[in-house]
Protein backbone atom coordinates (compact mmCIF):
# COMPACT_ATOMS: atom_id res chain seq x y z
CA UNK A 1 0.00 0.00 0.00
CA UNK A 2 2.77 2.10 0.70
CA UNK A 3 4.37 1.57 -2.42
CA UNK A 4 1.17 2.21 -4.28
CA UNK A 5 0.54 5.70 -2.94
CA UNK A 6 4.31 6.57 -3.27
CA UNK A 7 4.32 5.46 -7.32
CA UNK A 8 1.09 6.89 -8.06
CA UNK A 9 1.79 10.41 -6.48
CA UNK A 10 5.43 10.65 -8.13
CA UNK A 11 3.51 9.76 -11.64
CA UNK A 12 1.39 12.54 -11.07
CA UNK A 13 4.31 14.47 -10.09
CA UNK A 14 6.14 13.58 -13.46
CA UNK A 15 3.56 14.53 -15.22
CA UNK A 16 3.80 18.13 -14.23
CA UNK A 17 7.54 18.17 -13.43
CA UNK A 18 8.36 21.26 -15.77
CA UNK A 19 6.14 22.78 -12.96
CA UNK A 20 7.70 21.75 -10.13
CA UNK A 21 10.69 21.67 -7.76
CA UNK A 22 12.87 18.57 -7.22
CA UNK A 23 11.95 18.50 -3.47
CA UNK A 24 8.05 17.89 -4.17
CA UNK A 25 9.36 14.61 -5.34
CA UNK A 26 11.20 13.74 -2.16
CA UNK A 27 8.26 12.36 0.27
CA UNK A 28 6.65 10.14 -2.52
CA UNK A 29 10.60 9.09 -3.25
CA UNK A 30 10.33 8.40 0.61
CA UNK A 31 7.10 6.93 0.36
CA UNK A 32 8.54 4.36 -1.71
CA UNK A 33 11.93 3.21 -0.34
CA UNK A 34 9.79 3.06 3.00
CA UNK A 35 7.55 0.83 1.14
CA UNK A 36 10.59 -1.74 -0.03
CA UNK A 37 12.12 -1.60 3.64
CA UNK A 38 8.95 -2.93 5.64
CA UNK A 39 8.77 -5.37 2.26
CA UNK A 40 12.32 -6.72 3.69
CA UNK A 41 11.66 -6.52 7.57
CA UNK A 42 8.12 -8.07 6.83
CA UNK A 43 9.99 -11.47 6.16
CA UNK A 44 12.57 -11.05 8.79
CA UNK A 45 9.27 -10.97 11.31
CA UNK A 46 7.56 -13.72 9.67
CA UNK A 47 10.93 -15.76 9.90
CA UNK A 48 11.42 -15.09 13.63
CA UNK A 49 7.94 -15.76 14.52
CA UNK A 50 8.29 -19.28 12.68
CA UNK A 51 11.85 -19.51 14.31
CA UNK A 52 10.44 -18.83 17.79
CA UNK A 53 13.47 -16.40 17.72
CA UNK A 54 12.72 -13.41 20.79
CA UNK A 55 15.98 -11.60 18.53
CA UNK A 56 14.69 -11.67 15.22
CA UNK A 57 10.85 -10.42 16.43
CA UNK A 58 12.38 -7.68 18.53
CA UNK A 59 15.01 -6.47 15.57
CA UNK A 60 11.39 -6.50 13.41
CA UNK A 61 10.21 -4.22 15.95
CA UNK A 62 12.82 -2.09 16.32
CA UNK A 63 13.28 -1.41 12.12
CA UNK A 64 9.44 -1.00 12.02
CA UNK A 65 9.60 1.95 14.27
CA UNK A 66 12.25 3.43 12.21
CA UNK A 67 9.87 2.76 9.32
CA UNK A 68 7.17 4.61 11.34
CA UNK A 69 9.43 7.21 11.95
CA UNK A 70 9.98 7.69 8.38
CA UNK A 71 6.63 7.38 7.83
CA UNK A 72 5.88 10.63 9.92
CA UNK A 73 8.61 12.58 8.19
CA UNK A 74 7.50 12.03 4.74
CA UNK A 75 3.94 13.12 6.17
CA UNK A 76 5.09 16.32 7.49
CA UNK A 77 7.12 17.16 4.56
CA UNK A 78 4.13 16.68 2.20
CA UNK A 79 2.17 19.01 4.32
CA UNK A 80 4.94 21.94 4.99
CA UNK A 81 5.07 21.42 1.13
CA UNK A 82 1.62 22.61 0.74
CA UNK A 83 2.07 25.92 1.55
CA UNK A 84 4.05 27.45 -1.45
CA UNK A 85 2.23 25.32 -3.96
CA UNK A 86 0.16 28.17 -5.77
CA UNK A 87 3.32 30.78 -5.35
CA UNK A 88 5.77 27.98 -7.31
CA UNK A 89 3.08 27.26 -9.65
CA UNK A 90 1.97 30.73 -10.57
CA UNK A 91 6.34 32.00 -10.91
CA UNK A 92 6.62 28.11 -13.22
CA UNK A 93 3.78 28.79 -15.41
CA UNK A 94 3.75 32.41 -16.51
CA UNK A 95 7.45 32.16 -17.34
CA UNK A 96 7.21 28.78 -19.56
CA UNK A 97 4.18 30.58 -21.17
CA UNK A 98 6.58 33.97 -21.80
CA UNK A 99 8.90 30.83 -23.23
CA UNK A 100 6.76 29.10 -26.01
CA UNK A 101 7.28 30.38 -28.62
CA UNK A 102 10.91 30.21 -27.62
CA UNK A 103 11.70 27.34 -26.50
CA UNK A 104 10.20 23.47 -27.61
CA UNK A 105 10.59 21.77 -24.45
CA UNK A 106 8.23 24.68 -22.68
CA UNK A 107 5.83 24.61 -25.79
CA UNK A 108 5.47 20.98 -25.08
CA UNK A 109 5.18 21.39 -21.15
CA UNK A 110 2.17 23.91 -22.02
CA UNK A 111 0.09 22.28 -24.57
CA UNK A 112 0.32 19.10 -22.10
CA UNK A 113 -0.77 21.06 -19.21
CA UNK A 114 -3.64 22.64 -21.36
CA UNK A 115 -5.11 20.13 -23.38
CA UNK A 116 -4.79 17.52 -19.94
CA UNK A 117 -6.00 19.95 -17.60
CA UNK A 118 -8.53 21.17 -19.64
CA UNK A 119 -7.52 25.14 -18.84
CA UNK A 120 -6.17 27.82 -20.80
CA UNK A 121 -3.65 30.13 -19.74
CA UNK A 122 -3.12 31.71 -16.62
CA UNK A 123 -6.29 32.71 -15.23
CA UNK A 124 -7.63 32.48 -18.69
CA UNK A 125 -7.40 32.47 -22.57
CA UNK A 126 -7.06 36.66 -21.91
CA UNK A 127 -3.36 36.01 -20.78
CA UNK A 128 -2.27 34.81 -24.13
CA UNK A 129 -4.08 37.93 -25.55
CA UNK A 130 -2.57 40.23 -22.91
CA UNK A 131 0.66 38.57 -23.91
CA UNK A 132 -0.04 39.67 -27.52
CA UNK A 133 0.89 35.85 -28.38
CA UNK A 134 -1.08 33.59 -30.50
CA UNK A 135 -3.54 31.40 -28.72
CA UNK A 136 -2.13 27.79 -28.64
CA UNK A 137 -4.18 25.30 -30.25
CA UNK A 138 -4.34 22.73 -26.57
CA UNK A 139 -6.68 25.73 -26.15
CA UNK A 140 -9.17 26.31 -28.58
CA UNK A 141 -9.62 30.20 -29.80
CA UNK A 142 -12.53 32.38 -28.22
CA UNK A 143 -14.06 31.62 -31.46
CA UNK A 144 -14.42 28.50 -30.35
CA UNK A 145 -17.44 27.59 -28.38
CA UNK A 146 -15.46 24.17 -26.84
CA UNK A 147 -12.78 27.13 -25.20
CA UNK A 148 -11.20 26.35 -21.95
CA UNK A 149 -12.29 29.36 -19.61
CA UNK A 150 -10.31 28.31 -16.17
CA UNK A 151 -6.84 29.12 -15.90
CA UNK A 152 -4.25 26.67 -15.34
CA UNK A 153 -2.78 27.46 -11.85
CA UNK A 154 -6.03 26.60 -10.50
CA UNK A 155 -6.62 23.03 -11.79
CA UNK A 156 -3.09 22.34 -11.44
CA UNK A 157 -2.67 23.86 -7.55
CA UNK A 158 -5.34 21.42 -6.79
CA UNK A 159 -4.11 18.69 -8.35
CA UNK A 160 -0.76 19.09 -6.68
CA UNK A 161 -2.31 20.13 -3.04
CA UNK A 162 -4.24 16.95 -3.18
CA UNK A 163 -1.28 15.18 -3.88
CA UNK A 164 0.59 16.62 -1.45
CA UNK A 165 -2.37 16.14 1.34
CA UNK A 166 -2.73 12.00 -0.08
CA UNK A 167 0.86 11.37 1.06
CA UNK A 168 0.40 12.92 4.35
CA UNK A 169 -2.57 11.45 5.19
CA UNK A 170 -1.55 8.47 3.85
CA UNK A 171 1.85 7.83 5.75
CA UNK A 172 0.28 8.91 9.01
CA UNK A 173 -2.43 6.17 8.83
CA UNK A 174 -0.11 3.77 8.04
CA UNK A 175 2.32 4.85 10.78
CA UNK A 176 -0.32 4.51 13.22
CA UNK A 177 -1.61 0.83 12.22
CA UNK A 178 2.23 0.11 12.22
CA UNK A 179 2.31 1.03 15.43
CA UNK A 180 -0.10 -1.68 16.45
CA UNK A 181 2.27 -3.90 14.60
CA UNK A 182 5.32 -2.84 16.92
CA UNK A 183 3.11 -3.48 19.98
CA UNK A 184 2.07 -6.83 18.94
CA UNK A 185 5.96 -7.43 17.56
CA UNK A 186 7.06 -6.73 21.40
CA UNK A 187 4.39 -8.88 23.26
CA UNK A 188 5.08 -11.81 20.77
CA UNK A 189 8.85 -11.13 21.53
CA UNK A 190 8.45 -11.56 25.33
CA UNK A 191 5.76 -14.77 24.98
CA UNK A 192 8.66 -16.33 22.83
CA UNK A 193 11.17 -15.23 25.44
CA UNK A 194 8.94 -16.36 28.91
CA UNK A 195 8.17 -19.83 26.37
CA UNK A 196 11.72 -20.67 26.22
CA UNK A 197 12.33 -19.96 29.64
CA UNK A 198 9.61 -22.17 30.61
CA UNK A 199 11.22 -24.67 28.44
CA UNK A 200 14.40 -24.53 29.81
CA UNK A 201 13.34 -25.03 33.25
CA UNK A 202 11.25 -27.71 32.94
CA UNK A 203 14.45 -29.40 30.60
CA UNK A 204 16.44 -28.27 33.85
CA UNK A 205 13.73 -30.10 36.49
CA UNK A 206 13.67 -33.69 34.27
CA UNK A 207 17.66 -33.59 34.34
CA UNK A 208 17.76 -32.87 38.00
CA UNK A 209 15.17 -35.62 38.86
CA UNK A 210 17.39 -38.35 36.68
CA UNK A 211 20.37 -37.71 38.00
CA UNK A 212 19.11 -37.14 41.70
CA UNK A 213 17.01 -41.01 41.23
CA UNK A 214 19.96 -42.70 39.66
CA UNK A 215 22.58 -45.06 41.83
CA UNK A 216 24.74 -47.00 40.15
CA UNK A 217 25.55 -50.91 40.23
CA UNK A 218 28.18 -51.53 43.12
CA UNK A 219 27.56 -48.03 45.15
CA UNK A 220 24.68 -48.79 47.21
CA UNK A 221 24.70 -47.76 50.91
CA UNK A 222 25.95 -51.37 52.36
CA UNK A 223 23.72 -50.85 55.97
CA UNK A 224 20.32 -50.64 53.87
CA UNK A 225 21.15 -52.73 50.77
CA UNK A 226 20.85 -56.11 51.20
CA UNK A 227 21.83 -59.44 49.04
CA UNK A 228 19.00 -61.14 47.85
CA UNK A 229 19.92 -65.06 48.01
CA UNK A 230 17.89 -67.41 45.90
CA UNK A 231 16.64 -70.43 47.20
CA UNK A 232 15.48 -73.26 45.20
CA UNK A 233 12.02 -74.89 45.69
CA UNK A 234 13.09 -78.61 45.05
CA UNK A 235 14.15 -80.28 48.37
CA UNK A 236 17.45 -81.64 48.90
CA UNK A 237 18.06 -84.97 48.23
CA UNK A 238 20.64 -87.16 50.59
CA UNK A 239 23.51 -89.04 48.72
Amino acid sequence: MIISIGTTIYAVYEDFSHFLDPSYFSPATLLIIVGIFVFIIAFLGCCGALRESTCMVLVFAASLSLVLVLELIAGIAAYALQDGIKNLLADKINATMHQYEKNDEARSAIDFLQSRLYCCGYNGYEDWEAQKMTIPSSCPSRDNENIYVTGCIKHLSIIIHRSALYIGTGAVAIALIQLTGIMFACMLGRAIRRQKTERERRRWELRESLVNGYQPLGKSDPFTTFPVVYMSSEPLKNS
